[in-house]
């Protein structure tokens, strides 16, 4: 077994207070973690009509102007909760609710905004089955109507649905906005998805149906049987959990600190002539030989450019001159190895190689 002192174990330790600090740190680090992981996951939402949702037929955009304008959104998935605001978005596309609750919401004293999905719940709503029309997705429609609360509105555009009996922006025999005192029925939800909510006057009037006061009780119904999936399975959190607690105490109170590199002779030791030809056989078999020899030439200038102080930008004639006085041989002569003529075949490439070892080795020597 080995007795050199570089082998022999460390028994330095890390004080109390600067474990104690990095146990702190690594801890904050995990907060920090959690809170970003957190914010894009909420920022992930992808709910169609949902005021957090950045999808296409979300509405977050919506969800947000309205909070700039001071009215709080509220998600909730009852009648009963929804019934607390004095201002309702009802989006029930799964037919969820009851008639009870249709009832309830109908009778409520402030606003109701229904948004249907297609226009084709009316009977749900009004006892009475109404048509649909189908209108186009690049006409501005007119509001048409005389609702105060439409006053300066000049259009909507991306609105495709309409029904019978609608009272405001026609589209064929019908209308996209029906309306029945406190109660707005909107055909499709195409004037308040993020897609459609900048063309023409889409966004005010999004606003002027929801912004007439200071929270909108958001109702997205929820069957009592669907349980909303977790973000990350509850097994997985706990097995998270542990990982890093085990991951911080192994860290903090159990992990030794690495010693310094210890430096160590090769078991080999192998000549630069042996090398030199080596790497010349190699470029022999790529059929390249004056390439070769330009790289084995360059390779001895650079590995002896710092012993013979030649700065990067040295020209041949400093070359030539400072090689030739450190190992003796002639200007010409140095000139012909180093700059010569590149050669043409493989026993050229390897002669060459081999004069390039012995003027290594002579400048290495000296």
């Amino acid at each position: 077994m080995s007795t050199d002192a570089r082998f022999a174990p460390r028994t330095r330790t890390r004080p109390l207070w600067a474990r104690l600090i990095l146990g702190a740190l690594a801890l904050l680090l995990i907060a920090v973690l959690a809170v970003a992981i957190s914010s894009l996951s909420g920022r992930s939402n992808q709910q169609t009509m949902h005021p957090g949702s950045v999808s296409p037929d979300g509405a977050g955009a919506l969800g947000a102007i309205l909070s700039d304008n001071g009215v709080s959104t509220t998600v909730v998935h009852s009648a009963s909760d929804a019934l607390d605001h004095e201002t309702i978005l009802v989006w029930d596309p799964q037919r969820i609710l009851t008639a009870s609750d249709r009832e309830r919401l109908l009778d409520s004293p402030g606003r109701v905004v229904i948004v249907s999905d297609n226009g084709r719940d009316t009977y749900r709503w009004f006892g009475e089955t109404l048509g649909t029309f189908d209108g186009s997705p690049d006409t501005v429609v007119p509001p048409s109507c005389g609702a105060v609360w439409l006053d300066g509105i000049t259009g909507t555009q991306g609105v495709t649905v309409g029904v019978g009996g609608g009272d405001c922006f026609p589209i064929g025999g019908g209308a996209h906005l029906l309306t029945q005192g406190s109660v707005l029925f909107f055909a499709s939800p195409e004037l308040f998805v993020n897609e459609n909510l900048a063309k023409a006057d889409n966004a005010a009037v999004a606003i002027r149906a929801l912004g007439q006061s200071d929270s909108v009780a958001w109702l997205m119904p929820m069957a009592a049987s669907i349980d909303q999936p977790d973000t990350v399975p509850p097994a997985l959190t706990g097995a998270l959990i542990g990982l890093v607690l085990v991951a911080l105490w192994h860290g903090i109170l159990v992990r030794r600190p690495f010693g310094p590199l210890i430096p160590e002779q090769l078991p080999v030791v192998v000549p630069s002539a042996e090398s030199a030809l080596g790497r010349a056989r190699l470029y022999e078999r790529g059929a390249d030989a004056a390439h070769a020899g330009a790289a084995l030439r360059a390779g001895l200038i650079s590995h002896h450019a710092g012993r013979l102080g030649l700065p990067p930008d040295s020209s041949p004639d400093m070359v030539i001159g400072r090689v030739a006085a450190a190992s003796g041989r002639t200007p010409d002569s140095v000139r012909h190895l180093l700059y010569g003529p590149p050669p043409a075949t493989d026993s050229e490439l390897t002669g060459l190689a081999t004069s390039l070892a012995t003027l290594s080795k002579e400048l290495t020597d000296d």
